[in-house]
């Protein structure tokens, strides 16, 4: 069983407002329910916490989220839970919104707004009350967000973000990124907002967004030096070429040696693949008649398995 009490009050514009106050006689429901005849005046909250109903039964401090999320219906589901919750509690309340916060100051500084805004709406001695605890208890926790006594959730994505600057190696930040992402999804805050993008995809887009620069810069780094390796036979092709007086497969059968026979401190004099060493000699050197010499002709003649193509014994050029 219910009774209702009805109340006319002109709020501070001038407006009338019809403001319905039902309280139940059943003891398990004591609280009260207020229904607004005219809706209630917003404050422009930036975040707004509520309850993530698909993981469990919302709290007692919770806030319900609707179907589709309002401003209008956040305003007063906190408005609610401060003049029906005990007053012992509004302090466990307000701390349990502002947890997990990016910016508790301007949400406090919100909810102190909200609050006079509506306050002629309210007309009885508990209501008020419970209103001027909740002003108290912002201002507390002001202070302490001021002193630095404050700490609020660590999955607050801002903080996040500043605390992979400390990191030097894109290996570490992805490193850090895996590991707040996969301890968010193991015990996951009953809180959400609704407004903003999930904690555990916004790392992923950082992760995204860090394995996609190094890309860019390997690719980079690639595209530099093929521009220098480029650059570098530009300016020998400006260069006159040398002519080879003697036969070509004796000629490059020097290089043939520097690169398979010859050795100092184990390494072989000429570090370089046949492909490499062809365009080189095609670039720098014509033959004795005075003509271009084939790349394809050089890496025949470099070829381990072509020795049939090199000069034998005295013919050979002996670079000892």
């Amino acid at each position: 069983m219910f009774t209702i009490k009805r109340s006319i009050v002109i709020n501070k514009f001038g407006k009338k407002n019809e403001i319905l106050y039902i309280r139940s006689t059943i003891k398990e429901e004591r609280n009260y329910m207020l229904t607004f005849k005219t809706p209630i005046l917003t404050a422009p909250f930036k975040e707004h916490p509520v309850a993530d109903i698909t993981r469990e039964e919302p709290q007692e401090f919770d806030i319900k989220p609707e179907d589709k999320f309002t401003l209008e219906h956040y305003c007063k589901a906190l408005l609610l839970k401060i003049i029906t919750l005990n007053k012992s509690k509004i302090k466990p309340f307000i701390r349990y919104q502002v947890e997990i916060l990016s910016d508790p100051f301007v949400w406090l500084n919100k909810l102190e707004k909200l609050i006079d805004l509506n306050r002629e709406q309210f007309i009885t001695k508990d209501e008020n009350c419970k209103l001027d605890k909740a002003l108290m208890v912002i201002e507390v926790f002001r202070q302490e967000i001021e002193t630095g006594k404050f700490s609020n959730s660590k999955y607050n994505f801002k903080k996040v973000k500043q605390k992979i600057q400390c990191y030097k190696s894109p290996e570490e930040k992805l490193s850090y990124l895996l590991e707040v992402k996969t301890e968010y999804l193991q015990y996951k805050p009953p809180l959400i907002d609704p407004t903003e993008v999930a904690f555990d995809i916004q790392c992923d887009l950082e992760m995204t967004l860090l394995k996609t620069q190094v890309k860019l810069k390997k690719r980079s780094l690639s595209t530099t030096e093929d521009e220098k390796s480029k650059r570098s036979l530009s300016e020998v092709e400006g260069l006159p070429k040398l002519q080879i007086n003697s036969k070509l497969n004796c000629f490059v059968d020097v290089f043939y040696q520097m690169m398979y026979e010859k050795q100092i401190n184990g390494k072989p004099y000429l570090s370089a693949t046949p492909s490499e060493v062809a365009e080189v000699i095609s670039k720098i050197f014509i033959d004795k008649e005075g003509n271009e010499i084939s790349q394809d002709s050089v890496k025949t003649i470099l070829r381990p398995s072509r020795f049939e193509k090199r000069p034998k014994g005295n013919a050979r050029l002996n670079i000892d």
